[in-house]
């Protein structure tokens, strides 16, 4: 699970005696460099410029939430703090603007945590399926990602020089079939599923019998179009915005997977800022975190009727039993990652969730007449 580290780290020397080279002669690099200097200007009227990546559309609410945090930055210090977005992969996909962010010309991102697992071994307990179901109130939910609960995954991260500022959302993931109406585990045999480049999304779709071929966000599409892949799991916001809806034939709903999206500041960016603007960067983003929520869930309700209106695939919905179903020939991915997550941290997780669920149920019982 370390070996993204090493890489990184490799990737960076590399590109180190590079740029010592070549620091003379590139008019290119030089102004990208002048660009995103964030350590070399203050609060004191001088302008300090973030670039922020992310691979999602600018039809998405998390990129809405994204111009919003900009827009209040730019107001909150009087336009000295500019915060650039750069999203649907046009600075590379997750792996390149993590890299970017260690590397000094990428100073914010917001990655799926599917690929954050090469920097923390705890961060992938949020990849487990059916770990955090919460889709309606959001308490269950928050009292998890909102909370110190979370820590160990923000100490390892920080550790590789990334702040997990806040956790941001983007729909509960489903799968989707070209062929296939899958109502149990056993319908999925031998399909070829398209996952991320996970070692646990791929370890949960090999369980359910199919077969997990990872690849690129960017070239999702065209290989369903192309008849390559049998089918992939995506929210719904991702779903239609991408036009995946138009070249499947099902939309499962298997909600596996709470997707939550980190939003991602470079410590060495941060710890550059005038404290003034760490404080007003921090509290911009708390503000907007829940926000970013109701829109998200907003969204993908809106998505998915618009994708039902389009006629042109069928959305299963799964009874209580088939979901269950699904649940437990999950299991086994628990089984064999819990000891490397840690066990402990998995159970933290279901417990915060519990206690919230115990008391929603107790002030029901309260609620009731005598």
């Amino acid at each position: 699970m370390k070996r993204w580290k090493m890489l990184a780290c490799a990737t960076m020397v590399v590109l180190m005696i590079f740029s010592m080279i070549g620091c003379g002669g590139d008019s290119d690099a030089d102004s990208i460099g002048d660009s995103n200097d964030s350590e070399s200007v203050s609060g004191d009227g001088e302008k300090i410029v973030w670039r922020l990546a992310h691979t999602g559309t600018e039809d998405i609410a998390l990129h809405e939430a994204s111009v919003m945090l900009s827009e209040k930055l730019a107001e909150a210090t009087d336009g000295n703090f500019v915060l650039e977005l750069y999203p649907n992969c046009q600075l590379g996909g997750n792996r390149e603007a993590l890299e970017g962010m260690q590397f000094g010309t990428i100073q914010a991102a917001i990655p799926n945590v599917g690929m954050l697992g090469g920097y923390s071994t705890k961060v992938s307990a949020l990849e487990l399926p059916y770990l955090i179901e919460d889709v309606d109130s959001f308490d269950g939910a928050a009292a998890v990602l909102n909370t110190d609960v979370i820590k160990p995954i923000r100490d390892d991260l920080e550790e590789s020089g990334f702040l997990w500022m806040a956790s941001w959302y983007q729909g509960n993931r489903h799968l989707t079939t070209t062929k296939t109406p899958v109502h149990s585990p056993a319908d999925m045999k031998g399909l070829k599923i398209r996952t991320m480049e996970s070692e646990l999304h791929m370890a949960h779709f090999n369980a359910l019998g199919a077969n997990a071929f990872p690849m690129a966000f960017s070239e999702v599409f065209t290989a369903l179009q192309q008849g390559a892949l049998d089918g992939q799991e995506n929210p719904y916001c991702n779903i239609y915005t991408q036009g995946m809806h138009e070249v499947q034939g099902y939309i499962i709903e298997t909600a596996h997977i709470f997707d939550v999206v980190p939003l991602l500041v470079s410590k060495s960016a941060y710890d550059a800022l005038p404290a003034e603007y760490q404080q007003i960067l921090t509290d911009e983003i708390n503000n907007l975190t829940m926000t970013e929520w109701e829109m998200s869930k907003e969204e993908n309700e809106e998505y998915k009727q618009m994708i039902l209106d389009a006629g042109t695939c069928e959305v299963i919905e799964l009874t209580s039993e088939e979901r269950q179903a699904f649940r437990d020939a999950a299991q086994v991915v628990y089984d064999e990652y819990s000891d490397e997550i840690g066990a402990d941290f998995i159970q933290a997780i279901q417990d915060a969730q519990d206690q919230i669920a115990s008391k929603a149920q107790s002030n029901q019982t309260d609620a009731e007449p005598s």
